[in-house]
């Protein structure tokens, strides 16, 4: 009883801290992708985040930095490690797009801009991953408060972003869509849903279910790659320390409440009601649709943008006018 009148008093401060820092990451990945974009370029293949193999002993990063993964209570098609490499190597696949290459020194041309694809470097290599069945296994542990309380220590010490795998890759995506509004409701910070499904939410494709807990600390990786010489020493070592250190965590829940059904509710209506602007928030999906690419050899800016954007207005203040 004492834990629910703990989450009512909670979760409104909790929606509205997770607002405003979202709100500060928004400003700053607009800075870095229209303002003053990022070039393309500013590392080789050869570098950490683009091949996810630690320089201490040419092993991927990935295995050393698991904080944490959960009994498996069933059968699953890969392990544990083959799962990582797959997001790994999935998330290290677009750090490479702007990497500089043969017959294209700024990268090659891409659905994202380089700044995006640099945050994506930064989060696999120097992020720390967390396992899981499925949503009900994920909830039964973060809803335990030793276990919400290693979390924290994980991210207020590291100063690294978390990202939650689930094993199971036949999930249903509403179901997907409430755990990560339930990671909304208990931690102050974006949690997006990526995977292997058609999106849902702000989700991008993955090859697993993968929940990236924005904590805001990809600026720090990320705006080293405004310089080759900063670029160049991004890369983190492996995690040293352990934060979760009990084998079993008790749940208090398996189950989402109502206002993490409705957050979730909220957040796919709000996405179906964009149309053709689908989900991708920084960049014109209807020009991805028409097979734009970001080239990084002519990045566009705000001052380039900005026409179209009052085109837009203009066009639906023309519809409203016109519609009966």
């Amino acid at each position: 009883m004492m834990e629910k009148i703990i989450y009512a008093i909670r979760i409104l401060p909790t929606w509205i801290l997770l607002t405003l820092h979202n709100t500060w990451g928004i400003f700053n990945v607009f800075f870095i992708v229209w303002v003053r974009p990022m070039k393309g370029g500013m590392a080789t293949l050869h570098h950490p985040f683009a091949t996810g193999i630690d320089p201490q002993d040419e092993k991927y990063i990935w295995h050393k930095n698991l904080l944490f993964q959960s009994e498996r209570k069933r059968e699953f098609a890969q392990t544990d490690e083959e799962i990582l490499t797959a997001v790994g190597l999935h998330m290290a696949s677009m750090f490479t797009k702007s990497c500089e290459q043969e017959g294209h020194a700024l990268g090659i041309p891409d659905r994202m801009p380089p700044a995006i694809n640099y945050i994506h470097g930064g989060v696999h290599y120097n992020g720390g991953f967390l396992i899981f069945d499925d949503t009900k296994d994920a909830i039964a542990h973060f809803s335990n408060p030793d276990f919400q309380r290693s979390f924290w220590k994980f991210i207020l010490q590291e100063k690294r972003e978390p990202v939650t795998i689930l094993r199971e890759k036949n999930y249903d995506r509403m179901e997907y869509l409430e755990f990560v509004c339930f990671m909304r409701s208990i931690f102050p910070y974006f949690s997006n849903t990526n995977g292997n499904k058609k999106r849902i939410g702000w989700g991008n494709p993955a090859p697993y279910p993968s929940v990236n807990t924005i904590t805001g600390h990809w600026k720090t990786d990320t705006y080293k790659f405004y310089s080759k010489e900063k670029a160049a020493q991004a890369a983190r070592p492996a995690i040293q320390k352990q934060y979760f250190t009990k084998k079993i965590y008790s749940p208090v829940r398996t189950q989402v409440r109502w206002p993490e059904k409705f957050l979730a509710r909220f957040t796919n209506d709000r996405v179906l009601a964009r149309g053709l602007k689908g989900n991708v928030f920084f960049v014109d999906n209807r020009k991805l649709l028409q097979g734009y690419k970001f080239d990084g050899a002519n990045l566009p800016t705000i001052i380039e943008r900005l026409p179209e954007r009052i085109n837009d207005a203009i066009q639906r203040r023309f519809k409203k006018a016109v519609l009966p």
